[in-house]
């Protein structure tokens, strides 16, 4: 055993010093805690429906963070506006998801982060369509709880398409 130290002490200390990752570059995870999770929201239906006169949104996709609210026990300030604005406060860290109106190749993919996709049915014929949430960028922590969310429930709760 004594031979072995040599070897295992080095490991296992290394192995200690990973102790909190993956972590937040901007404490993303630690805000939505402490005050509350915000989240852009571009009118997108049937998905996400922003309505005027500063109502509630709703949705399937709205359902969705709902849920991902309460399992975190956070609460959720929706900020509703357009698409690139919304997109411009996630870059600066204002936001912790962008909802609605998400295409692959968009301008934004290079610039901030992306969830797993999932599926939703769509309105009209019941498709499964393939859909993601706008992440900020270099918050790991709050990326894996929000793909751990996913994950775990295949797709909005009683909105549709389990994979």
């Amino acid at each position: 055993m004594s031979k072995l130290l040599p070897l295992v002490l080095p490991l296992v200390l290394g192995v200690a010093a990973c102790g909190g990752y993956p972590r937040d570059a901007n404490d993303s995870t630690r805000r939505a805690k402490e005050h509350a999770m915000r989240v852009g929201v571009s009118h997108d239906p049937p998905f996400v429906v922003a309505p005027a006169g500063g109502r509630e949104p709703t949705g399937s996709e709205i359902a969705m963070l709902r849920d991902l609210a309460r399992t975190r026990d956070v609460d959720i300030e929706w900020v509703v506006s357009g698409h690139d604005a919304l997109m411009r406060d996630l870059r600066a860290l204002r936001l912790h998801a962008v909802v609605g109106g998400h295409v692959r190749g968009s301008a934004w993919e290079p610039e901030v982060g992306w969830s797993r996709e999932y599926r939703l049915r769509s309105a009209g014929d019941g498709t499964p369509v393939a859909r993601r949430l706008a992440l900020p960028p270099g918050e790991n922590a709050w990326q894996l709880t929000v793909d751990r969310y996913l994950f775990s429930n295949r797709a909005a709760p009683g909105a549709g398409q389990r994979r």
